[in-house]
């Protein structure tokens, strides 16, 4: 294996199951949007509820937060964490004698309804994973 095989091997990722409520919202760029109607198949009259899986990457060389937690659908980036939802999410994990570890959860992405005269809404990313209990 060579030294670029192994900079870009992902990591791999230990599952936690939340309780089906998807109370965690991902917070997404307007940019993120293509990607995301990418993979619901594009927008409709009904919107989308595409169930996925993410995974939380901790991204500590972010300028604009250095505890900043990426969320990562099918390899591509749909978001981060709530700031103070990556800070505790990171201490728990720490607390646990797991830090740096790669998390993956369920996802749901909502949205992408085509309404009346051309108007969209935007798609949305929610993650089932309970903060409270790691």
């Amino acid at each position: 294996m060579g030294i670029f095989t192994k900079l870009y091997t992902e990591q791999e990722s230990v599952f936690v199951q939340g309780n089906g409520q998807y109370e965690l919202e991902v917070i997404s760029e307007p940019r993120r949007q293509q990607y995301l109607e990418a993979l619901c198949g594009g927008y409709s009259i009904k919107g989308s509820k595409q169930e996925v899986m993410a995974k939380l990457h901790y991204e500590n060389c972010n300028p604009s937060d250095k505890y900043s937690i990426r969320v990562v659908v099918n390899g591509g980036t749909v978001g981060y964490l709530l700031p103070d939802e990556a800070r505790s999410y990171r201490k728990k994990i720490e607390k646990a004698g797991q830090d740096g570890i790669i998390v993956s959860c369920k996802a749901r992405i909502v949205g992408g309804k085509k309404a009346w005269l051309s108007k969209k809404t935007d798609f949305k990313v929610w993650i089932d994973l309970p903060i409270e209990k790691l």
